[in-house]
């Protein structure tokens, strides 16, 4: 093999190798792209925050963290039982919790309502609100601490701890549309 051929040889490969790389590069960036798009397509509004850390009760009154669920995408869900929006969001949301691979997501929604005993009755009545993990926030400091002024409002956090996508009002969290959202944050 001549210096010529050898030399020849290597800008080949490094073309080669450039051109795999360009390709890989762009790739991530569709699919980065396409994730934005599937968010986009439900009105979200694009946020990289860190998501305030908060410790709630349960229906059982045992506390509740977000850094427990460090690792997974969260859907962090603020709503109240005098909401009618809310109320009808709930199906969507059990329908979604059962979509989702729980090893790798999790749903919390947190109900501002100060009456626990009408919030425990609301529950008792409206069986896919009893499918899902609620948690209380009475004084609103944690829906606060998000910027949350409407009702409901959603955030996704994902694995890191930052909030990726803020959505106010409700949506159809089982839609084919939610769903791309959702599991493009899984990635």
């Amino acid at each position: 093999m001549t210096a010529k051929s050898i030399v020849a040889y290597g800008v080949v490969v490094a073309a080669a190798g450039l051109l795999l790389t360009k390709y890989i590069i762009a790739v991530g960036s569709t699919a980065r792209g396409e994730d934005e798009v599937a968010c986009s397509m439900l009105d979200a509004e694009q946020l990289e925050t860190g998501a305030p850390p908060f410790e709630l009760p349960d229906m059982q009154g045992k506390k509740q963290t977000l850094a427990a669920l460090r690792g997974k995408v969260v859907l962090l869900h603020f709503w109240a039982t005098w909401c009618p929006p809310c109320i009808d969001e709930i199906p969507s949301l059990a329908r979604l919790q059962q979509s989702m691979p729980a090893q790798d997501f999790s749903l919390v929604t947190v109900s501002v309502d100060e009456d626990e005993g009408k919030l425990r009755e609301f529950i008792a009545k409206h069986k896919p609100a009893a499918a899902l993990t609620v948690l209380r926030d009475p004084t609103k400091k944690v829906s606060s601490s998000y910027g949350t002024a409407k009702f409901p409002e959603t955030f996704v956090v994902d694995r890191n701890g930052v909030v990726r996508y803020k959505f106010v009002y409700k949506r159809d969290w089982a839609s084919p549309q939610a769903l791309a959202c959702l599991r493009s944050t899984l990635r």
